[in-house]
């Protein structure tokens, strides 16, 4: 009987031990499962980046201008009506506004003392533009109050200038926040075509030592990553000169990310560059993105994209730099004459849909701006639908 009970005991406890070591296993190590595989998801959270759509030269001659009048005033919605999509998708898309906004007490004008309607403004907008450059060989076409006014109206509009200023207060790096990253955005020209600047605050002038010192105060008002628009070169050139080499190479040493040209009116190479380890771009020039000038290649541009991503261990890099091949097409329609900025996604067309547009057309555009960016540098068209 007592040997019965103390197997019985012994029984039991064994039992009880069991269950409790059981319990143990299945809490602390089940639960290490648990903590590991959250541990894993954290890991897998993407870095915050910041993507940009960039292009070039945007024109207002005075056909352009007849080709946005309406019964009740402007729009131009249909010039960027086809890139619209590349434009909106990127977190951040920069341009070179090469015109003034001095309003309607001045005629409306081309070339050479360009005065655009404000409502070429709302149509950058309505395409999803957050940033354009003002600093070009035009910017005082119309004087210091037609400058100072196209400031305002970009501003007023919520379209940030880079590069001018309407007071001396306003001369600063612009910089915008985006997904947790601050992006500093600088602009110089080489020249306003001769034009006096009454004060030097009105526009910025390309001077390698004043970019350097504006680089270091963008990055002390925290931008991470900054882009310089550079104005300069010769027009109708499709290669750098050694002043825009020689400017581009130092912005790059003194603290920018990207070079942004333009001028020139036809596309230059861009190139990769390496500075302290770390990968930086020059585009000389982007081309033309809408204009009514016939020179050869004038019709050619880009919309370059690439992006800001950041790296726990080395900061903010960049990454995924491609392009898209555009054209400035003009054609006719009920007797007007009409503009368009066209998309070059593939190097066959899809569709032409437009009066004129011929194959060999498209064909040429594409053939002569990929062999272009392909001198300095392996860069992908940007190929998936946006």
């Amino acid at each position: 009987m007592v040997t019965t009970k103390k197997f019985l005991y012994v029984l039991i406890l064994g039992i009880i031990i069991a269950g409790v070591g059981y319990f143990s296993y299945s809490f602390f190590f089940q639960k290490d499962k648990v903590v590991s595989t959250d541990h894993e998801k954290i890991k897998k959270i993407e870095e915050p980046e910041v993507t940009f759509a960039a292009f070039g030269d945007t024109m207002m001659h005075e056909p352009q201008i007849k080709d946005g009048k309406t019964a009740t005033g402007y729009n131009f919605n249909h010039v960027f009506k086809e890139v619209k999509s590349y434009l909106s998708k990127p977190d951040i898309a920069i341009g070179n506004f090469e015109m003034t906004l001095a309003g309607p007490s001045k005629p409306y004008n081309g070339y050479p003392l360009f005065n655009a309607p404000d409502q070429i403004v709302d149509a950058l907008l309505n395409s999803g533009v957050d940033v354009m450059s003002t600093a070009n060989n035009h910017a005082i076409d119309t004087g210091a109050a037609g400058l100072k006014r196209t400031y305002q109206q970009l501003s007023k509009k919520g379209l940030l200038p880079v590069g001018t200023a309407s007071k001396q207060e306003e001369q600063k790096p612009t910089i915008v926040e985006k997904n947790n990253i601050k992006i500093g955005f600088l602009a110089y020209t080489e020249h306003t075509n001769g034009n006096p600047v009454p004060q030097k605050f009105l526009v910025n002038k390309i001077q390698s030592q004043q970019i350097a010192k504006d680089i270091k105060q963008a990055k002390t008002m925290g931008a991470k990553f900054v882009v310089v628009s550079l104005h300069f070169g010769v027009e109708y050139q499709r290669q750098p000169n050694e002043f825009q080499q020689k400017v581009a190479h130092q912005a790059l040493k003194d603290g920018a990310d990207v070079i942004l040209g333009s001028h020139p009116h036809v596309l230059q190479p861009m190139e990769k560059v390496m500075v302290n380890g770390k990968q930086k771009l020059i585009i000389y020039s982007m081309g033309n993105f809408i204009s009514n000038q016939s020179d050869t290649h004038t019709d050619e541009g880009i919309i370059l994209f690439f992006k800001a991503k950041k790296d726990a261990k080395r900061g903010i890099l960049l990454q995924d730099i491609s392009y898209l091949p555009t054209m400035a097409y003009k054609y006719t329609k009920g007797g007007k004459k009409r503009y368009v900025v066209i998309p070059e996604d593939s190097p066959e067309p899809k569709q032409l849909g437009y009066p004129g547009l011929q194959s060999a057309k498209w064909k040429s555009v594409w053939n002569n701006t990929t062999k272009l960016m392909k001198q300095k540098g392996d860069f992908p068209t940007f190929a998936p639908q946006p």
